[in-house]
């Protein structure tokens, strides 16, 4: 009975009731994640009549097992879910045991059922992964134990349920392997008496004699090229063996029996064999092909010159030598070979001009304008132009440019509507291009030739001058409007604008300066205009206020025009300035 129950239960049974930390719910994720691959690994040691080995007695087999997993974790996938989305669901018990005794469960092949377990984990698992602190408090209640069941003891259940019915699966596979070693122990049985016969017989069936495996292993292993090589001089030594014989008496019994074995070429002698045992079957003319061997290698060229010579010989052919010797000579290329294939059609043909055809093909290649110059010629020759001549001889020269193209056809239509300023026009153009300037000043010119205005020769002539500044157009501008209103300081201001340009803070100083010149000099106005605004007190008070504010307002001006000569300050020391004069302050 307990080998039965560790047979059913091999990880042991699964405990109800337990609680779960997250590490522990997240390490049943990755077993219920592996189930897949695990599955394809056991399933891949089982054939096919294993397949329907139960793993105990009365249990189910390992195909049912397969497809008992894919229907048991569909049912809990959704399971899972209804409790993620609904409060305390109540879940549908299935009877496993019948749905293992399907068609499709009992004999159905298994690739459908990995295949659907390899998706659905896949989907299951994610669906594991996302489900927050909150979502692993809920449960689904079973009506079979009449009790709620948490998410994280389902997820323990299903992780111990893969773990458990791989368990299952193992022990199909090591049943196999049992019986396959208690099978290999009854073969090896005969094996084993055939071990403790005699050794001299065991050496007979093993091993052939005069193959010592020592001398051979010792030895370079050869190239396929030699390999080839010792091949055909065996088979051509076999040929003149034969031929020789046919010729000869036949040998007496004694010595037709000398040769024992045949012996393999490139094999080691038998050590005690003499010498000359060999020499019936040891393929005589053997070291005359081992020295050719030494010869540098022929090329295809020459094997296939070596094969025409011996043909020719054969066949009676005094040519076949002349042929090698022009073999020797250097390879014609591609074009000679064509040259002299036409010479030799010609030849046959019996025309004179294929010579003077191969003498031409002498010549450096011509080029394609030469190509075509050439055929136009012989078109023209055939329609009977005597223009085409001059054409050829007007190609010689330099190629025209677009500009000389377009004065050509202008030319020739002013030519064919009969407008003779067509030349003139033509003779203009030789002329260097004129600027943009240049041309806005002849249309000027011509457009106040037009209107009879004689300045224009003068706006002409004025125009060849350098071309002014900004600042002096300005000025020239403002003169001539100081010349109209009859202002007479306009001079001395563009005398003025001589000088060079003061800088900001230079004209900053001097708007000081004025402004502090007005408020002295509001201060000096005689007391009778002040005395106009009230009584003598109020007056005196003003006065003496001014006169305060316009001299301080001098001292200000002179210290800011005298610090204005002074390099600016940085922003550092305009700080610093300030710091020590608060300090100072405050002290």
């Amino acid at each position: 009975m307990k080998k039965i129950n560790k047979l059913r239960y091999p990880i042991g049974q699964f405990e109800y009731g337990k609680s779960y930390s997250p590490k522990m719910t997240r390490k049943h994720i990755k077993l219920i994640a592996r189930l897949p691959k695990d599955l394809k690994k056991v399933v891949g040691k089982l054939s096919k009549e294993a397949l329907d080995m139960p793993y105990r007695p009365g249990g189910w087999s390992a195909r049912q097992v397969i497809h008992h997993l894919a229907d048991s974790h569909m049912n809990a996938y959704v399971r899972m879910k209804l409790t993620a989305t609904e409060p305390t669901p109540v879940i549908k018990p299935y009877e496993e045991a019948l749905w293992a005794e399907t068609a499709d469960a009992s004999k159905g092949s298994i690739k459908s059922s990995i295949r659907l377990l390899t998706a659905l984990h896949s989907r299951w698992v994610e669906f594991l992964k996302s489900l927050s602190d909150e979502d692993l408090e809920r449960g689904y209640f079973h009506p079979e134990r009449q009790a709620v069941v948490l998410l994280p003891e389902a997820i323990a259940l299903y992780a111990w349920h893969c773990a458990h019915h791989l368990a299952h699966i193992e022990l199909v596979a090591k049943k196999i392997k049992g019986e396959k070693k208690r099978e290999s122990k009854k073969s090896k049985a005969p094996e084993s008496a055939i071990a403790e016969q005699p050794s001299e017989t065991k050496t007979v069936k093993k091993r052939k004699p005069g193959r010592p495996k020592k001398e051979v292993s010792d030895k370079p292993a050869m190239t396929r090229a030699e390999i080839l090589e010792k091949a055909r001089a065996a088979r051509a030594a076999d040929k003149a063996e034969a031929k020789s014989k046919r010729g000869r008496p036949k040998k007496a019994a004694e010595d037709v029996a000398a040769p024992v074995a045949k012996r393999r070429p490139g094999r080691p002698k038998k050590a005690g064999t003499p010498a000359a045992a060999p020499v019936s079957k040891g393929r005589p003319g053997r070291p005359k092909k081992a020295a050719a061997s030494d010869k540098p290698k022929m090329t295809r060229a020459e094997v296939l010159a070596k094969a025409r010579a011996a043909r020719a010989a054969k066949a009676g052919q005094p040519a076949a030598k002349a042929k090698k010797a022009a073999s020797d000579k250097p390879k014609m290329t591609r074009a000679e070979v064509l040259a002299k294939a036409r010479a030799a059609r010609a030849a046959k043909a019996g025309k004179p001009a294929a010579k003077a055809k191969k003498a031409a093909s002498d010549k450096p290649k011509m080029t394609r304008a030469e190509v075509l110059a050439k055929a136009r010629a012989a078109r023209a020759a055939k329609t009977g132009k005597p223009a085409a001549k001059a054409k050829k001889a007007a190609s010689d020269k330099p190629k025209m440019t677009r500009a000389e193209v377009l004065a050509k056809a202008r030319a020739a239509r002013a030519a064919k509507a009969g407008k003779p300023a067509a030349k003139a026009k033509k003779a203009a153009s030789d002329k260097p291009k004129m600027t943009r300037a240049e041309v806005l000043a002849k249309a000027r010119a011509a457009r106040a030739a037009k209107a009879g205005k004689p300045a224009a020769k003068a706006k002409k002539a004025a125009s060849d001058k350098p071309k002014m500044t900004r600042a002096e157009v300005l000025a020239k501008a403002r003169a001539a409007r100081a010349a109209k209103a009859g202002k007479p300081a306009a001079k001395a201001k563009k005398a003025a604008s001589d000088k060079p340009k003061m800088t900001r803070a230079e004209m900053l100083a001097k708007a000081r300066a004025a402004r502090a010149g007005n408020a002295g000099n509001a201060g000096k106005r005689p007391p009778s205009k002040i005395a106009t605004s009230g009584n003598a007190g109020n007056a005196k008070k003003l006065q003496a206020s001014q006169t305060t504010t316009a001299t301080r307002a001098t001292k200000t001006a002179k210290a800011k025009s005298g610090a204005s000569d002074k390099p600016k300050m940085t922003r550092a020391e305009i700080l610093a300035k300030a710091r020590a004069a608060k300090a100072k302050k405050n002290s």
